[in-house]
């Protein structure tokens, strides 16, 4: 089962933590094609979020209440993320306390707006909008030997330490589609620092001396973008919607164990097992319940999880954990066609 769970890169698992690790080296010569693929790993998320209005209202939200935060240097969260990030080499490449102070709340700002983009357009302005406005604070900070595609690198790499360090717990995964993420938001974030730092050495080692010169870290980013979150974002409901927009993005239909899009083709008469991917674990259909929307064109079997097709049409394939208005995790659409069998084009 440990093989068997997800092979592809969490990336909003890592994007939540990394946002103020990812695009903060990015230097002035940065080549736009880095940003034009994270934004294209991105889509399919920002697709999945316009299937949840209550959810991505919680994203606009905490934008809102970030683009209104108080940049008074004594205001709450500042001094907590003072306390971390305002390090004596930080003081003396930015200029002196006060300017290191102005220049650390605009760059965190900024960086949260990232986190908090609600479509890929937006992802794209607000990464472009860091690097423009930071371009002199970035190379203050970590000079300009390593570049934003040697970071890109970087996150791929992590990518492959991933299926190292996440545990066997698939219902706790499944729950993040659900928004029980409460009980799982410290593992999460603890399987993916644990997923950088393993990254973080032969080559790669330069990031981690890049942070550890200027008395950064990755835990300490981590905690950087949780007092963020905290003030702009109660009970991290923009950012459960995230998650469960990435989970979902992350979910496919399985048959003959290769995953497919959201268009089912079954012949009448005709049966399939309701089979998942979900971030990669190819069993998670079993611990789920099925349903459709019209049974005079398909049935499900909840018990042995097999969907028989009846009459030519199309319906919609709902997999849900208890309520399948609110914590689905998949929808699909079967499309009937004629008797005998069962195919999947």
């Amino acid at each position: 089962m440990r093989m068997a769970l997800r092979k592809r890169i969490t990336a909003l698992m890592l994007c939540a933590l990394m946002v103020f690790s990812v695009t903060t080296l990015a230097p002035p010569r940065a080549q736009a094609g880095t940003v034009n693929d994270v934004v294209k790993q991105s889509e399919k998320v920002y697709d999945q979020l316009v299937f949840d209005p209550d959810g991505k209202n919680d994203v606009v939200m905490a934008q809102a209440k970030l683009a209104n935060l108080n940049r008074d240097p004594d205001s709450a969260p500042w001094p907590d993320v003072f306390s971390i990030l305002l390090t004596d080499q930080v003081i003396t490449r930015l200029g002196g306390v006060a300017a290191a102070k102005g220049k650390i709340i605009d760059f965190v700002c900024d960086l949260a707006s990232v986190q908090y983009s609600t479509n890929a357009g937006d992802l794209r302005k607000n990464m472009d909008i860091f690097r423009q406005q930071h371009a002199s604070t970035i190379t203050a900070l970590f000079g300009s030997d390593f570049t934003v595609d040697d970071l890109y690198d970087f996150l791929l790499a992590a990518k492959g330490e991933v299926p190292n360090v996440i545990t066997n717990d698939v219902f706790g995964l499944i729950a993040l589609a659900s928004g029980d993420y409460g009980q799982i938001r410290s593992t999460m974030e603890g399987w993916s620092r644990d997923a950088l730092t393993k990254a973080a050495t032969g080559q790669y080692s330069i990031f981690l001396n890049k942070l550890g010169a200027i008395g950064w870290s990755i835990e300490k980013l981590g905690d950087v973008r949780d007092a963020i979150s905290a003030k702009v974002d109660p009970g991290y409901a923009g950012e459960i919607a995230l998650m469960k927009a990435y989970v979902r993005s992350e979910t496919h239909f399985l048959k003959d164990g290769k995953e497919w899009d959201h268009n089912i083709n079954l012949k009448a008469g005709g049966t399939l097992p309701l089979k998942l991917s979900i971030l990669g674990f190819s069993l998670a259909g079993y611990a789920l319940h099925w349903k459709v929307d019209d049974a005079s064109l398909a049935t499900v079997n909840d018990s042995t999880k097999t969907l028989t097709g009846v009459a030519r049409g199309k319906t919609k394939l709902c997999a849900y954990i208890n309520n399948p208005d609110a914590d689905w995790v998949y929808h699909g659409t079967v499309h009937v066609t004629g008797g005998g069998g069962s195919s999947m084009e």
